[in-house]
């Protein structure tokens, strides 16, 4: 599994830097950083809600199975 959330974050107007992230939405450091760089190896549900609810996206906009 592969998380987008560098994309995401790409993607806002400006570029959301980890920070950023972090103060908006409350989540720590490690787990922002963990998603960013695809070094997790498990994902809170809540960690997921915040995300999604934050970016107003779906989870498959967050997170792909490589196949």
């Amino acid at each position: 599994m592969r998380c987008k959330l560098r994309v995401l974050m790409a993607q806002q107007n400006p570029p959301l830097t980890q920070k950023a992230l972090m103060e908006a939405t409350g989540l720590g450091s490690h787990t922002v950083s963990r998603l960013a760089n695809n070094s997790f190896t498990q994902v809170n549900r809540s960690t997921v809600e915040t995300l999604v609810n934050y970016f107003n996206c779906d989870i498959a906009d967050l997170f792909e199975v490589k196949r």
